[in-house]
């Protein structure tokens, strides 16, 4: 091992440190490499070139996969999207009719009192509605999830 030859520490700013790599390097000799060395060394970066290419290959298939089910849950979003959107205005309808029904009810029942009754009755549904969603999110069963 010669002094001009590139060691670990040849690149190092302090002094000290490249007096010693120098010092050692004319003192330790390299060590023997065994018959064949450089021919089992190339042998074996040739047959990691080659698996290489085979990790590509992989990498390239699960690339692919990955953006398949991106589109799949990409589509199955916008589909879940739809369904909520129509679940709302079909809520949205049904709660009309039923407030057409009910309207001449709550009229002879609550006089004009009905502003209030309805107020309550929307304000209970809607308490009911984050109770039972609360209560699904701390249990964990995620049934009932907010529609944002």
């Amino acid at each position: 091992m010669s002094g001009s030859q590139d060691t670990p520490l040849s690149g190092t700013e302090d002094p000290q440190m490249r007096a010693l790599d120098t010092a050692l390097a004319t003192v330790l000799e390299p060590p023997a490499l065994p018959a064949g060395f450089r021919t089992r060394l190339d042998a074996m970066l040739a047959d990691a070139g080659r698996a290489g290419d085979g990790h590509s290959a992989r990498a390239a298939t699960l690339e692919r996969e990955l953006r398949e089910r991106l589109a799949e849950l990409d589509v199955s979003y916008v589909r879940l999207r739809r369904r909520t959107l129509g679940a709302l205005i079909g809520a949205a309808f049904a709660a009309g009719a039923v407030m057409a029904v009910a309207m001449p009810w709550l009229e002879a029942t609550y006089g004009a009192h009905r502003p209030f009754a309805l107020a309550g009755a929307g304000t209970l549904a809607g308490f009911g509605l984050i109770g039972a969603w609360m209560s699904s999110w701390r249990n964990g069963l995620g049934a009932l999830r907010p529609f944002w």
